[in-house]
């Protein structure tokens, strides 16, 4: 299969290995010529079935837009404030916390959710339109902002799947993506590389849940043959998946303690090279009418 970041058909065996999920060995390569990691063959239909049920989902609603996490919510907020109404999607709505507040802001939001039980729990909670499939909006034009966040790392058909999602976006619309760069350029990333050659005799036993592992060369590549306008990318570095703070116990914990110091110390190498160096990105792009016309 080619890169599903960049499409280039060179690849080779990763640092990363394979990793093992229910009997089942996904292998990842690296493509050679973007340096994103995809796995290869990627994983089918009962697998993701497994993989994404109800309890991959911990329950909670938590609608504090301001607590620290991966994503970053409040740059979608600040989007929809000035883009002043319309329809937004957000694709991968989670537990609709953006949702929430596109409702507050008089936007009329609809979520895509994977899962049809949590679609059904998530839009009894919202009060939004929370469906499990794009097929069901109809696959016209309605979004005059989507959001994709920390979805396209876990598509397995960028190819079909990206095409199709875009399709929900009017000409002149904005897609607004963010999400990991895993194999991306940072002082952590590359220590855990290290320490992952060291352990190459390890059976890793975990699901497949990021497909793609991307670099921020691989990601703009695809955002640029999918036909979009780009309007902003940013790139930042968070403490995921080191702790972002330590409790006097935890303190105690060497690991724990070495991880939170190790991403410390690669947040501010980063800070010196902050369009290239990081291990997260945001997104802004615009849907023009003849790329509309194309796909």
């Amino acid at each position: 299969m080619t890169c599903p970041l960049c499409d280039s058909e060179r690849a080779r065996a990763s640092w990363l290995g394979s990793v093992f999920y229910r009997g089942k060995e996904f292998p990842y390569v690296q493509c050679l010529a973007c340096n994103s990691l995809y796995c290869n063959p990627m994983p089918d239909k009962e697998t993701l079935a497994q993989m994404y049920g109800p309890e991959y989902y911990d329950g909670s609603y938590d609608t504090d837009l301001s607590a620290e996490g991966t994503k970053d919510p409040l740059e979608v907020v600040k989007w929809l404030k000035k883009s002043g109404g319309g329809t937004f999607i957000d694709y991968g709505c989670g537990t609709g916390a953006l949702l929430t507040e596109a409702v507050k802001l008089n936007w009329e939001a609809i979520g895509v959710e994977f899962d049809e039980e949590v679609a059904k729990t998530v839009e009894a909670h919202t009060g939004a339109k929370v469906v499990n499939s794009s097929i069901e909006l109809g696959g016209e034009p309605s979004a005059d902002i989507l959001h994709l966040g920390d979805v396209i790392e876990h598509l397995t058909e960028t190819n079909q799947q990206m095409p199709e999602i875009l399709r929900l976006i009017k000409p002149g619309g904005l897609l607004l993506a963010q999400g990991p760069l895993e194999a991306n350029t940072n002082l952590f990333a590359f220590v855990l590389r290290v320490a992952r050659s060291l352990k190459r005799s390890r059976r890793t036993e975990m699901a497949p849940y990021h497909v793609m592992l991307a670099t921020a060369e691989g990601q703009r590549k695809l955002f640029e043959r999918l036909g979009l306008k780009e309007l902003e990318f940013t790139i930042h570095e968070v403490a995921w998946p080191a702790p972002s703070r330590l409790s006097r116990s935890e303190l105690r914990r060497p690991r724990l303690t070495g991880l939170f110091v190790l991403r410390r110390l690669s947040q501010m190498s980063s800070a010196f090279r902050p369009s290239r160096w990081g291990n997260r990105y945001f997104y802004v792009g615009r849907r023009d009418s003849q790329a509309a016309r194309q796909q």
